[in-house]
């Protein structure tokens, strides 16, 4: 019994990979480095080199269809966007040889595209921030159904190809309408559709879920408490929750609507001055913070792995609430934006903390029900990797 994770030097792939070999389920980590995080675990059981996805999409899934046949893999877990996106290109041939944990490629599609989300959000009458729909890069005059600057941009997808190749997307924030016009011209892949938003201030919070073909599973429940790049990005200390009933419902019916099988984390940000939760975003794959929900007790992987494998799934009634956990060096990347960058550079909304604030929690190191992700006593293996790899693109970045 074993199963195959991909895109090793990702911290959902650590988690992954700690969550079922815990369970004594052998895993298979793949990368495209020599190391990497996940296959730095003493839970790993064999960790093996592929092509890049970007600059050889063919060797690469060439690699994982022949390790999937030679090591009889029960289940493949792609990690990240674009490995959904190319392992969904040739599905067929995955199903064929072993059990891919991800729902069918359209449904996937429907949900991972902003685009394509905010308009099914507001057919099934889920709130989203005032948005304009903008098709291949063609910019209207008129902004005001969207409010004042500044404004958010959002490419619909997360990679796209361009020129043969895939190319990372990023969200953007403009302060101008001059800013807005440069950045349309200037970015490649805002000519494929994307999205203009009225900016949502407010606490980032989610949901978990795990669903058997729109069925919910499983449901946990979490808040950004800091992020990075401090004004909105990738969460690096994030707490448990209780269900909000509103929320939790948004998500469901989003899910429920398109038959969703797998997990899911349904992103939202509940705006300060009225409390209504706006969706921003849903990951139809395990996501970033997921250490975070095993630590309070749902063991989304292993629960995943007895869905698609056709075993009873045998849920926790519940959740511990209160559970926190930190990213450290996402956190030290956080403090040092805010010691070192100016708030006008940053674009921190209104009653951000001061530095002196930033750095006196930053040293909280020893909290009740504080989880580190990455550093784990008894798994030191990643936390090693990870610092090498951190303090290597510092000296990089410096050169």
């Amino acid at each position: 019994m074993s199963v195959l994770v991909t895109d090793g030097n990702e911290r959902a792939a650590l988690a992954v990979t700690r969550a079922l070999g815990r369970k004594q389920i052998d895993v298979l980590v793949g990368s495209e480095t020599e190391r990497s995080l996940a296959g730095s675990s003493r839970y790993c059981r064999r960790a093996f080199r592929y092509p890049s996805p970007y600059e050889d999409p063919k060797g690469y899934l060439d690699v994982l269809l022949q390790m999937v046949t030679d090591r009889q893999v029960e289940m493949l877990v792609p990690i990240s966007d674009l490995a959904m996106h190319l392992i969904g290109e040739r599905r067929a041939q995955f199903d064929a040889r072993t059990r891919v944990a991800a729902p069918a490629p359209a449904v996937y599609e429907t949900l991972s595209d902003k685009y394509r989300l905010m308009r099914l959000a507001q057919q099934l009458d889920v709130p989203i921030p005032d948005t304009l729909f903008v098709e291949e890069g063609r910019l209207p005059q008129d902004l005001r159904s969207v409010g004042e600057f500044p404004l958010i941009v959002k490419p619909g997808r997360s990679r796209i190809p361009i020129d043969g190749a895939w190319t990372n997307t990023s969200v953007r924030q403009v302060v101008n309408r001059e800013e807005l016009e440069q950045v349309y011209r200037q970015t490649p892949y805002l000519k494929w559709p994307s999205l203009i938003q009225r900016r949502i201030e407010g606490e980032g919070q989610g949901i978990f879920a795990l669903c058997d073909h729109g069925r919910p599973v499983a449901l946990f429940a979490h808040r950004r408490l800091r992020e990075k790049p401090p004004a909105g990005g990738v969460s690096v200390l994030r707490e448990s929750i209780e269900l909000p009933k509103p929320m939790a419902d948004h998500a469901l019916r989003l899910l429920h609507h398109v038959g969703w099988h797998g997990v899911a984390m349904v992103e939202f940000k509940v705006e300060r001055r009225t409390g209504i939760p706006y969706l921003m975003e849903i990951n139809g794959r395990f996501w970033g913070s997921l250490q975070l929900a095993v630590d309070a007790g749902l063991n989304f992987p292993f629960l995943l792995h007895q869905l698609i494998c056709g075993r009873p799934v045998q849920a926790p009634v519940g959740y511990r609430v209160g559970v926190k956990s930190r990213w450290l060096l996402g956190d030290l990347d956080h403090l040092l934006a805010r010691l070192f960058k100016s708030e006008e550079t940053l674009r921190l909304p209104p009653g951000a903390p001061s530095r002196m604030r930033c750095a006196l929690e930053f040293a909280r190191f020893f909290q009740k029900d504080l989880h580190y992700e990455v550093e784990r006593w008894e798994d030191l293996g990643p936390a090693w990797q990870e610092l090498r790899a951190y303090v290597k693109a510092m000296v990089k970045g410096r050169a």
